[in-house]
């Protein structure tokens, strides 16, 4: 075998089949699949139990765990594979038939490199699909001279379209258990500050963005870049790009946070993260709050103006009568 992919499992039982079912049609098939059921509620386990014995051709291992998230569930499957090279596959998501065939020539050509990624789509209610700005060019195969600097320009590695080679993934220490927010971006991170990444940016999954409750756990959890890396002797290990890379994240959150008016977060997020970059992330801050400051102060000033258009209206009524 070549590779193995792991599956987190919890409450997904209107896309596990769909999911699985990109894995089974993959035009390369030197696989096993390990899917981690993570204590789902619904019939998720049942459904997929019933596509284990009707495709007993493939090699699906499933483990049972409580619900301990989704970390600790690819955490366990990773601890399982068999193989050199890990895949991640959220339950909910999809691959392109070629995923594996075009992961499989990335390792081959690039074989250095301890994280390998594609492209992705994106598939929202609303919206339906697109692709997001990937940072590199879409005619790149190789290996990325920067990968922080890539991703400022746009999305390079994701859970889902992503391989990484086994070992490296363990001397990351895994996923961090219990964080909800940045722990698989976290793990890119450790990835690329250790050795090479690789990638073609050509489409291999579809990522679904559904509304869940899940989602919305994560909208106020500080991002785990921001805890771990704060620490001094963490904050050693970044290079200059890697500093710019987390002071991206770090302004992305905070003016995420503040525009849904959550001041919790964006505050925690402005306090844990002034000690590592102070000028920096003070100038940030100040110039991206100006806006939100400026348009308060304009509502108010509309919302009074409309109050006092009112009561004149009224006086001039009372005058006529």
């Amino acid at each position: 075998m070549i590779f193995s992919i792991v599956i987190p499992l919890y409450n997904k039982q209107d896309k596990i089949e769909d999911c699985l079912r990109s894995v089974i049609t993959q035009s390369f098939n030197d696989y096993e699949v390990i899917v981690v059921n993570d204590g789902s509620t619904d019939d998720s386990v049942s459904i997929l139990k019933a596509i284990i014995k009707n495709n007993p051709e493939i090699d699906i291992k499933l483990l049972m765990q409580e619900n301990c998230g989704v970390s600790a569930a690819r955490n366990a499957g990773a601890g399982q594979a068999a193989t050199d090279y890990i895949c991640f596959l959220d339950a909910d998501d999809e691959w392109k038939s070629y995923f594996l065939e075009k992961m499989l020539h990335l390792i081959e050509d690039f074989p250095e490199a301890n994280l390998y990624c594609l492209g992705h789509e994106i598939y929202r209610p609303e919206v339906g699909i697109y692709k997001p700005k990937h940072g590199c060019d879409s005619d790149f195969r190789g290996y990325i001279h920067d990968f922080f600097e890539t991703s400022t320009k746009g999305s390079v590695a994701k859970s889902s379209k992503i391989c990484v080679r086994k070992h490296a993934f363990e001397l990351t220490g895994g996923f961090p258990t219990g964080e909800k927010v940045g722990e698989d971006l976290h793990v890119w991170m450790m990835l690329a500050l250790q050795g090479k990444v690789a990638c073609e940016p050509i489409i291999g999954a579809t990522i679904y963005q559904m509304p869940d409750e899940s989602r919305r756990e994560r909208a106020s959890a500080i991002p785990y870049p921001i805890e771990y890396f704060r620490k001094k002797e963490n904050k050693k290990l970044l290079t200059r790009s890697a500093k710019a890379y987390l002071k991206k994240i770090i302004l992305m959150h905070f003016l995420g946070s503040s525009l849904k008016r959550d001041y919790n977060t964006a505050f925690s997020i402005w306090r844990k993260s002034l000690k590592m970059f102070p000028f920096s992330v003070s100038l940030y801050f100040i110039t991206a709050l100006l806006p939100i400051n400026l348009l308060r102060v304009l509502r108010k000033k509309r919302a009074m103006s409309g109050i006092n258009n009112k009561l004149v209206a009224g006086a001039n009524a009372d005058k006529n009568t």
